[in-house]
C-alpha cells in the first residue's frame, strides 16, 4: 500500500512540474485587453474594472448569469458553473485544447 501511495505522489509531482515548465513558455502579457477579447464574442464590457453580468454563451440563457471581470478577464457563470480566464473561455467556446488556445491567442513564446 505504501508503494502505491509513493508512486502516486511521484506521478503527481511530475505532472505539476510539467505544468510549471509549460507556463514559463507563455507570455500572458500578450493577451488582449478583456474588453477587446470579449467584444469578439459579442459582449460589450463597459467601465474599467469590476464585474459585469452578461448572457452565458455555454447554455440557453434568457437572463444575464455570467459575470466577466473587466480588469483581469476572468469569467464565472452562476447558472451552469463554467469559469476560468480568457484562455479557458477560448478553450470552452471553441472546444479547443490548451495548446491550440495559446497558439490562437498568440501567447506562446518562441
Amino acid at each position: 500500500m505504501t508503494d502505491l501511495i509513493i508512486n502516486y505522489l511521484k506521478r503527481n509531482k511530475q505532472r505539476s512540474t510539467a505544468k510549471r515548465n509549460y507556463s514559463k513558455l507563455l507570455d500572458k502579457s500578450r493577451l488582449p485587453s478583456p474588453s477587446n477579447f470579449y467584444s469578439t464574442y459579442g459582449f460589450r464590457l463597459r467601465g474599467s474594472n469590476g464585474w459585469q453580468m452578461v448572457n452565458c454563451p455555454f447554455h440557453d440563457d434568457t437572463r444575464p448569469s455570467m459575470g466577466i471581470n473587466r480588469a483581469h478577464g476572468g469569467f464565472k457563470c452562476h447558472a451552469c458553473g463554467v469559469s476560468g480566464d480568457m484562455i479557458g473561455f477560448y478553450m470552452q467556446y471553441h472546444q479547443a485544447d490548451f495548446k491550440t488556445a495559446c497558439n490562437a491567442l498568440n501567447i506562446a513564446k518562441g
